[in-house]
């Protein structure tokens, strides 16, 4: 049985991260816009008493989910920072992150690198 990672002890909030992504820019009223994704995502995060840095919310608008975009890179030196910024990873769906398998398991096995988990808002999952 796989043992879920203690994010923070008790009694003191879990920090999270946001990632929002979209190929093309979008009209803010779109449902996968920038601004819904992270709104959602903060939603997620207030429900669960958890907190969200305005400085730890990374955005990449026009961008495709082939390639490592510039937010992703900023990510991922802020999450190797000491000390660290967030425990959790918050993103509406997988493919926000990526469309390439090998680069998102490689996102994600450097991100468990740095302690930090990834959370699939819409699905609720942990990965």
């Amino acid at each position: 049985m796989k043992k879920k990672p203690s994010y923070k002890p008790s009694g003191q909030p879990i920090r999270c991260a946001i990632y929002a992504r979209t190929a093309t820019v979008k009209i803010s009223t779109e449902d996968n816009s920038i601004r819904q994704q992270v709104a959602t995502c903060e939603r997620f995060a207030r429900e669960r008493g958890w907190s969200v840095g305005g400085d730890s919310i990374f955005t990449d608008s026009g961008h495709s989910g082939l390639n490592v975009n510039s937010a992703l890179k900023d990510l991922m030196r802020s999450a190797a920072g000491n000390p660290k910024p967030f425990e959790v990873l918050l993103c509406t769906s997988i493919d926000r992150i990526a469309r390439d398998t090998c680069l998102l398991i490689r996102f994600q096995k450097t991100l468990r690198k740095y302690g930090v988990e990834i959370r699939i808002v819409e699905l609720d999952t942990q990965t």
